[in-house]
């Protein structure tokens, strides 16, 4: 019975076992699920499933600091279908079919498991790794250079923390999990080590041992010696590629070069400028520079090589640099004439030297007085013709109103701003009509606007009969007069001039210069004189010596009017005429209607009346002196 029933079970397993082929055998669990009898289609659903648990499953990456978690899925961590499928298709059918039945026994009392086989993608894990060293890593601070007793020492950086990805991922394919879904756990390894490069100390040497003795230079043919410690300042370390590599600081050793050599820095002294026509250009001490942009990389090469001296090439080149400034271009010239040989030349002339190489910075303001100041003889100017009150005079810097007009014309055509200008008050035929200025110290001035992003250079020149203003800087805009008209004002003639700017970003703009004559010397604009007659004294009286119908001079009677004739005086105090008609000695010419004739003697009384000469008056106040309103204009 016993063995009946063995055989049977036998035969029963045997059936089971052949009814599933194809399919996964009886009591197989795949990662814990019961996938037995699945045919194919059901267990690549079902490993579907499984595989979207690995995906998902939760990373903890840990350093010594803290955990870090990143998706299975950056990693590339998936579920391997075809070796997964053979595992579970092979549970149940081990060994030879003869003793498959008795597994088969087994099962039924416990089932047969089956583990997920997942694989881990290096390349996606790799680069998930490198997202998670950004985050983990500390970069070490790179090693620097320092001179210390004038030698070069080497210092080490800072310590970082660097995520060792490639023992990382070894890691993490030995710890992949045995079931789907679980978290994987690796432990993160960093180097923490500041280490010194044997190749950055090797290099560092060198540069010493090259540079015991002082690197001889050679520039303009003149050997010019770089103490050690000087050179040694310069070199720089360079970490950013495969080898360590040393430079120079190039704008350090032109500097060193620069005032070793007595090249002048790269400022400008603009009064030393050369103007030939329309170009200007740097003297012979600004046109030398240092130096060729190879210099630097040439000197560390030469030095390491051992090649000593080592030839330093400057740079010739006398236009660039005010290219550079902006001051190359002639924006606009003017020139006026003289006469030769005349004091108020001498003014003209010192007023241009005063003033030649003066810059207007961007968006700045040029005052002629303030510039120049006072005009004196200390100055080095001289008396000659000036404009007082309307009236010709002389007075030390006459003449100065003919630069501050030249001036003025060429910021006219410059395109310029005027900000502040007076004309003259009687027009002189050698200044253009109604475009011309004066300057008195201290109230008239001549101030000029720069509107252009570029410095402004004034340059004045002269001959023995001219004076000519340049100005050089960068034209972005033109001015051009466009028209002219004049009014009346009073006896006065205004003149208003019309300027058009046009800019080469195509804006145009109208402005007027404004200019107002006398009808002539000495008179207002409303025929008044333009000066108050002097206070004669006792026996004195006006002269109109000017013939304008106004006194101006004061004169004894006795030489006015011949003898024996009287002097009519008018309303003005003014000496109109003198009467011909003689009164006894006794008796005292009058003019009794006032019509300013003499018409009666009268005798004279016994007791005169005192005469100034023997009743003293208080002497009257002294007439202050005018206030100039403009000077630097001859006749």
């Amino acid at each position: 019975m016993p063995l009946f029933l063995l055989a049977a079970a036998y035969i029963v397993a045997t059936v089971d076992i052949r009814s599933h082929d194809g399919r996964v055998a009886r009591s197989v669990e795949l990662a814990g699920v019961d996938v037995g009898g699945l045919n194919s289609a059901e267990l690549d659903a079902e490993m579907e499933r499984i595989n979207s648990f690995v995906v998902t499953a939760p990373v903890y990456i840990e350093t010594p600091e803290a955990a870090y978690q990143i998706d299975a899925e950056r990693l590339g961590l998936q579920l391997d279908r075809t070796a997964t499928r053979a595992a579970t298709l092979a549970a149940g059918r081990e060994g030879s079919s003869a003793l498959r039945p008795f597994s088969w026994f087994a099962s039924l009392f416990s089932p047969r498991e089956v583990d997920a086989v997942l694989r881990l993608d290096g390349d996606a894990a790799e680069a998930g790794l490198a997202a998670v060293s950004k985050t983990i890593s500390v970069e070490p601070g790179e090693p620097s250079l320092v001179l210390v007793n004038g030698r070069l020492e080497l210092e080490p950086g800072t310590p970082g923390s660097i995520l060792d990805v490639s023992r990382l991922l070894r890691d993490l394919s030995a710890s992949l999990p045995s079931e789907p879904g679980a978290p994987i756990n690796v432990q993160a390894f960093t180097t923490t080590d500041a280490m010194i490069d044997v190749d950055i100390q090797g290099l560092v040497d060198r540069l010493n041992g090259q540079s015991v003795q002082p690197i001889a230079l050679m520039i303009d043919g003149r050997l010019v010696p770089m103490p050690s410690a000087d050179f040694r300042g310069l070199v720089e370390l360079v970490n950013d590629g495969p080898e360590p590599q040393a430079r120079l600081n190039s704008p350090a050793l032109f500097a060193w070069i620069n005032a070793a050599t007595g090249i002048a820095e790269p400022s400008i002294d603009t009064t030393t400028l050369i103007v030939e026509g329309s170009q200007v250009r740097l003297p012979a001490s600004n046109a030398a520079l240092c130096c060729q942009v190879d210099t630097a990389d040439r000197l560390l090469a030469a030095v390491l090589a051992g090649d000593q001296p080592i030839e330093i090439e400057l740079i010739r080149d006398d236009v660039t640099p005010l290219v550079e400034l902006g001051i190359a271009e002639l924006m606009a010239e003017f020139t006026t004439n003289h006469p030769a040989g005349q004091a108020r030349v001498t003014n003209i002339q010192r007023m241009a030297d005063l003033v030649r190489g003066a810059v207007i910075e961007p968006g700045g303001e040029f005052s002629l007085n303030n510039f120049v100041g006072e005009r004196t003889t200390a100055k080095g100017f001289v008396p000659a013709g000036v404009i007082y009150n309307g009236v010709f005079a002389e007075d030390v810097g006459g003449g100065v109103s003919q630069f501050a007009t030249t001036l003025f014309n060429a910021a006219f055509f410059a395109g310029l701003d005027i900000n502040a200008y007076q004309s003259h008050s009687i027009y002189i035929d050698r200044y253009p009509y109604g475009r011309e200025a004066t300057v008195n110290w201290p109230g008239v001035d001549l101030r000029i606007g720069n509107p252009t992003e570029f410095p402004v250079l004034i340059w004045p020149e002269y001959t023995a009969s001219s004076i000519t203003v340049k100005l050089f800087g960068t034209a972005v805009v033109i001015g051009e007069q466009t028209g002219q008209v004049e009014e009346a004002v009073g006896e006065c003639t205004r003149v208003r001039t019309e300027r058009t700017r046009t800019w080469v970003d195509g804006r145009v703009d109208v402005d007027t210069v404004t200019a107002l004559y006398q009808p002539e010397e000495g008179l207002d604009c409303e025929g008044q004189p333009t000066l108050a007659p002097p206070e004669c004294g006792d026996g004195e009286a006006l002269v109109d010596t000017t013939e304008n119908g106004f006194g101006d001079t004061c004169a004894p009677l006795s030489v006015i009017c011949p003898e024996n004739t009287v002097p009519i005086i008018d309303e003005t105090g003014t000496i109109d005429f003198c009467d011909a008609r003689v009164c006894p000695a006794d008796m005292t010419p009058t003019d009794t209607d006032g019509d300013g004739a003499v018409d009666q003697c009268i005798a004279s009384l016994a007791e005169p009346t005192p005469t100034p000469e023997s009743t003293p008056e208080p002497s009257p106040e002294p007439t202050p002196e005018p206030e100039p309103t403009e000077d630097g204009t001859d006749g």
